[in-house]
């Protein structure tokens, strides 16, 4: 009697079957030759046929599930390690970045803290730090010299500048750093051979020593600008919505995204570029400028070209730590041109401003806050 073939289960093709599943139906072909004298019913065989068909067909789809188990798992690894990376991957960047988290905010002074946690107060507005003796000693003011420890274990120190004041930071490898008001810097106690780098918070203007083999990275929350020796300006501050480098002289390298798994884009731009990231939308803007206006308050005024009112006074408010409010916000988008010398007592500086853009300025009983409002005496 001829076996009948199950319609929904097909006899497996020899050809496409693995070495295991060859065994087995050879196991199954000795099985019916030794039983071929024994009673059964034409259902039984087909039955006891139909299942050792089931137990070949369920061993390979059961090493196609390994197969693809063992795809996924692969896969699964990759995004772990990147994740592993990203979050528990201590680098220097990072390491910097959470003792800029740790520094004073608010200060009445600039501090300089040490990876000792020894806090130095810089009295001066205009304070000068300088490291000399590969680290050693640093001089603070041109007035006092402090010492530190630069062997063993990799410190960090931070210089914290508030709003109302500036300092200039001389490292040792003879970079010169302006650090603009409401800023923050974190650097090594030294730097370790081949590498340099540094992490912001605010804005400063950079002039770093050329060294081939040593490049110089200045980190930011959302960008990374990488150079060999060049000049340029960084602004990151918290409270604007953008991340922005102005290049004076030389070639950088911009990286923004730096922490996202894939998402990291290089990007090198030219002098008189301005490179801006947007920090909502992800995504970093170029064009060429006048970079004197972004960078001319390291020389005690604003080079204003066409500059918005409200931009004007946010970088005023910043640099004298005082509150200025635009009485009709109005105003906020009208522009204006010129030089604005940043006096030491802003309100001479106010009343240039008011006599340029024919505002009245007044202050009110709180001596840091002041009020620009259009005039009332009509021409």
């Amino acid at each position: 009697m001829k076996r009948k073939k199950n319609k929904q289960e097909p006899t497996p093709d020899p050809e496409h079957l693995t070495e295991q599943e060859k065994v087995a139906g050879e196991r199954a072909r000795l099985l019916f030759k030794t039983l071929r004298n024994e009673t059964f019913s034409p259902d039984e065989k087909d039955a006891l046929w139909n299942q050792v068909g089931e137990t070949i067909s369920q061993r390979k789809q059961r090493s196609f599930n390994i197969f693809w188990i063992a795809a996924a798992a692969s896969v699964t690894l990759l995004l772990l390690t990147g994740v592993g990376y990203l979050v528990f991957y201590k680098d220097t960047a990072r390491t910097m970045q959470e003792f800029a988290a740790r520094g004073a905010n608010g200060p009445d002074e600039t501090q300089l803290i040490l990876g000792d946690k020894r806090v130095i107060s810089l009295r001066n507005e205009n304070s000068s730090v300088e490291y000399k003796d590969g680290g050693a000693l640093i001089q603070v003011d041109s007035s006092s010299t402090i010492d530190q420890q630069v062997a063993g274990d990799q410190q960090f120190n931070t210089l914290v500048v508030p709003y109302g004041k500036r300092s200039v930071l001389t490292l040792a490898d003879g970079t010169r750093i302006w650090l603009n008001s409401g800023s923050k810097l974190v650097y090594p106690s030294h730097f370790d051979k081949g590498l340099r780098e540094v992490y912001l918070e605010g804005q400063a203007y950079f002039s770093v020593a050329h060294a081939e083999d040593a490049p110089f990275y200045v980190h930011t929350k959302d960008m990374e600008v990488k150079v060999l020796g060049t000049e340029f300006d960084v602004s990151a501050y918290d409270d604007d919505p953008y991340t922005a480098t102005v290049l004076t002289k030389g070639s950088v390298e911009l990286t923004t995204q730096r922490q996202t798994l894939f998402g990291s884009k290089k990007t090198q731009i030219t002098p008189g570029t301005r490179a801006v990231f947007d920090q909502d939308q992800a995504v970093l803007q170029t064009q060429q400028v006048d970079v004197q206006q972004y960078i001319s308050w390291k020389d005690g005024y604003l080079a204003l070209n066409v500059a918005p009112l409200s931009e004007i006074i946010k970088k005023l408010s910043r640099y004298y730590r005082v509150d200025i409010e635009l009485k009709q916000p109005k105003l906020a988008g009208v522009k204006f041109g010129g030089d604005l010398i940043l006096q030491d007592d802003v309100r001479d500086v106010l009343k240039v401003l008011a006599l340029t853009t024919g505002l009245n300025y007044k202050q009110q009983p709180n001596e840091r806050r002041y009020v620009l409002e259009e005039s009332t005496i009509k021409p």
